[in-house]
């Protein structure tokens, strides 16, 4: 059957909403004939939109019903539905649940008159995000790594710096001076991310916003860097030398392991997820050790943490060309997005922002097919007005 997963996920939206037509029946018959895993995928899906309150009007659509109910229509032999648990979530080709991807500007209580019924075309004041950043190195000197077609470039030590197949920066150990700590910054711009392999064999992911000072070789007891921002880091193992981040009051110890850390200047707490491994992390003199799937969040300032049981997917999926959301306000989403899509975001009253979404969206999907889905799961729509969208409704 020759259909998209993102027409699959759609009609099982509109299953549930019951506003499938017989060829969407049709068409979702089919499919569930094909493999014996998609009948799950349902499950899956209905769950998901339950859950989610943009659409809460239809709580009372029981997953277990539904899924029964299509069962029966295709004589299939009774199966039982595995229903989505907090550990589980979309595939990574779940666009079609898209939330939206934005930037942020919040003002309060603020109404004027737009025209939301226009056919806007909304990437014209945005932009899809790329692959881009800036590399400082030792002397000052700065390389545009979007713009540079070198595929190699010297430290004042020795120390190589070359692309890797995959557009990112490679630190092979050419050091001439050993002992002499030499320091690279990368920094990451708005609608950017880029990743690096650091000289102990270490790979960080860097979103958007998001700058790492750390040194073109490791000296000394410990591996130090320095992170502002969001990154995702996959240590190398050493446990004669443990890896450190310092961010702000925190700071995160480990000696091998995948976990992601978000401290953005613009949010007050600092959130470690931790995939696999073990990580310690501590905040003015208070320390907590983090097993996987767990989440140890911190404000700034302060030194008491929040730890707890999280779907790592959530907060680590960015890295691979995926957004995901659980119950999020349109604040959050904004919040979160805005660095990617590069484009300002007005609110007409604050009821809209206060609108929760649950999802998952592909990061190179434009504005445009974004901002039409949540329009159809939400009651809002958006315009544009000086090069900002506004998200409203006519009043």
């Amino acid at each position: 059957m020759n259909i998209s997963k993102e027409n699959i996920i759609s009609l099982i939206k509109e299953y549930q909403q019951g506003s499938i037509s017989e060829d969407g029946i049709q068409k979702l018959k089919e499919w569930l004939k094909e493999e014996k895993t998609n009948s799950d995928e349902f499950a899956k899906y209905l769950a998901l939109f339950k859950e989610s309150d943009a659409i809460n009007k239809l709580d009372n659509i029981k997953t277990e019903r539904a899924w029964l109910n299509i069962s029966k229509s295709l004589s299939k032999p009774e199966k039982k539905v595995k229903t989505l648990s907090l550990q589980a979530w979309l595939p990574y080709a779940a666009a079609v649940v898209v939330l939206f991807a934005v930037s942020y500007f919040m003002i309060e209580q603020v109404r004027n008159d737009y025209d939301f019924g226009k056919d806007y075309n909304f990437a014209e004041v945005s932009s899809i995000g790329s692959k881009k950043a800036v590399l400082t190195l030792e002397n000052g000197q700065q390389v545009n790594l979007e713009e540079s077609t070198d595929s190699l470039i010297k430290e004042t030590d020795g120390t190589l710096i070359q692309k890797n197949a995959a557009n990112g920066l490679v630190y092979n150990d050419k050091s001439s001076t050993k002992g002499k700590v030499i320091y690279n910054q990368i920094a990451i711009p708005r609608g950017g991310e880029y990743s690096l392999v650091l000289a102990d064999g270490t790979k960080v992911w860097l979103n958007s916003e998001s700058s790492l000072r750390y040194p073109v070789q490791f000296v000394g007891n410990k591996r130090k860097v320095e992170l502002t921002g969001e990154a995702y880091f996959e240590v190398t193992h050493n446990p004669d030398k443990p890896f450190v981040i310092e961010s702000y009051d925190t700071e995160i110890k480990v000696l091998g392991t995948s976990f992601n850390v978000s401290s953005y200047d613009d949010e007050e707490y600092i959130a470690t997820t931790l995939v696999e491994g073990s990580v310690e992390v501590s905040c003015l003199g208070n320390k907590e050790l983090l097993k996987p799937e767990f989440q140890a969040t911190v404000k700034r300032g302060d030194n008491k943490f929040k730890v707890e049981r999280v779907n790592t997917d959530l907060y680590t999926s960015w890295k691979d060309g995926v957004f995901r959301f659980k119950n999020q306000s349109l604040e959050e989403i904004c919040h979160q997005l805005s660095r990617w899509y590069n484009v300002e975001f007005f609110f007409t009253d604050h009821k809209y922002r206060e609108l929760r979404f649950t999802g998952a969206a592909k990061k190179n999907k434009p504005l445009d097919f974004a901002l039409g889905l949540v329009e159809k799961m939400a009651d809002v729509q958006f315009a544009i007005k000086d090069d900002r969208i506004i998200v409203g409704k006519p009043e």
